[in-house]
């Protein structure tokens, strides 16, 4: 054994493993809160699907990059997905993926499984190390584990630490080792100044187009809908002022967001200095029924953007999710996509109860929609505590990460 390789092992290896864009999200912010309550561990991360970016940003080296998949790691949404990634080379990454756990073994000493039962299934057969679970992609809100996908947690899994508290006690009852720490994706939001993007005396509404290639059609419904709100609003002359503020995902392109919008009498103005300055890229401008109608666009503060807002218009996976846990009410429709397919935005409706008004791609029923919820101080409120129930505070990190560090004291 190599020095550094025996300094590592007597430091305790963990390896991060995630199945997709919101998974690496939850696994780098776990990564992190180890790194700070248990410094002298060894982290090494492994994301099946995309770059890994998130384990990057917090220094987590990476044994592995994964593919882009064409479903961008939805493949088990659907037989449709499921092909499209079977034709982009789903089993040789597979095959990778085995082979790299095969080679590690000796290298680790903890697996952390972020995402589906897929996961333990690749590092229980071929990793073969005692793991700790976060299943993200179930709830009992939707539909309880199978019994399959028990007998699987019961076999490999040393701790489980479901999504939700339901989810958590009914592993518990069936004698698996289940417990809520609280729900990751609150600890993945990062505040600056949220303040910045308030609006005194009026409303912000916050829109969410997704993370991957669809947004760009997405946007294209969301601004639909914005227009047929303000025409709603004309004979209101006493309505408060909106601010609307996009928050665009790390990936994707502000001028290719307006180019889709631009055939639709909509323009992009440039941000000014102090705007660029608080992650303010441009403006989306386009004549409306009471002179002219604007959306921010906001990149880097997507945080700030949930936290001041009063309402949001989403068609986020994560994103939808992280709103409502911080008590905001969310109007979601279908997308155009592979992931928020109406399946999908179906799926997230019952994970999140009444805190989410689920309605027909239609922008004049979602404006109706969009008006009655925000005129509305009562509904309002009740969907905030609907969300927050349902996810539950911010710091389910730090726990899971103590608890990491007490099976390594325990050795």
């Amino acid at each position: 054994m190599r020095d550094h390789e025996r300094g590592e092992a007597e430091r305790g290896r963990v390896l991060l493993i995630s199945n997709g864009h919101g998974e690496d999200q939850i696994s780098a912010v776990l990564g992190k809160s180890l790194a700070e309550v248990a410094p002298e561990l060894a982290l090494s991360a492994l994301p099946l699907v995309g770059s890994g970016q998130a384990y990057l940003e917090q220094g987590i080296p990476l044994l592995m990059q994964g593919e882009n998949l064409p479903s961008g790691g939805f493949s088990r949404n659907s037989l449709k997905n499921l092909w499209m990634d079977i034709k982009a080379g789903l089993l040789g990454d597979i095959s990778d993926q085995i082979h790299l756990l095969k080679r590690v073994r000796e290298k680790v000493d903890l697996a952390v499984c972020v995402g589906d039962v897929y996961l333990i299934i690749l590092a229980g057969n071929f990793l073969r190390k005692p793991i700790y679970f976060l299943p993200t992609a179930k709830s009992d809100y939707i539909a309880s584990h199978w019994r399959i996908e028990v007998s699987l947690m019961r076999r490999f899994c040393q701790r489980i630490f479901p999504r939700d508290a339901k989810t958590a006690a009914s592993l518990a009852k069936k004698g698996l080792p289940a417990a809520f720490m609280g729900n990751l994706m609150m600890d993945c939001l990062y505040f600056k100044d949220p303040a910045y993007f308030g609006q005194e005396n009026g409303w912000v509404i916050a829109l969410l187009p997704g993370s991957r290639g669809e947004a760009y059609d997405n946007m294209v419904d969301l601004a639909e809908v914005l227009l047929a709100f303000e025409r709603m609003l004309q004979p209101r002359k006493d309505f408060p002022p909106c601010r609307y503020l996009l928050a665009l995902a790390g990936g994707l392109d502000p001028h290719q967001m307006a180019e889709k919008i631009t055939p639709f009498g909509w323009r992009l103005l440039p941000a000014k200095t102090d705007e660029t300055a608080n992650g303010i890229l441009g403006h989306l401008q386009a004549p409306a029924q009471n002179g002219e109608i604007q959306i921010s666009i906001v990149k880097g503060r997507f945080a700030d953007v949930l936290a001041a807002s009063d309402l949001v218009l989403g068609l986020a996976g994560t994103g939808n999710e992280q709103a409502v846990g911080l008590g905001k009410p969310v109007i979601t429709f279908p997308g155009r996509g592979p992931q928020f397919s109406q399946k999908f935005a179906r799926i997230q409706k019952r994970l999140l109860g009444d805190a989410v008004s689920l309605v027909d791609r239609e922008p004049v029923i979602i404006a109706r929609e969009l008006l009655k919820i925000i005129t509305d101080a009562s509904r309002r409120e009740q969907m905030g505590r609907i969300g927050q129930e349902r996810m539950g505070p911010p710091g389910g990190a730090h726990k899971i990460a103590l608890q990491i560090k007490d099976y390594f004291q325990s050795d």
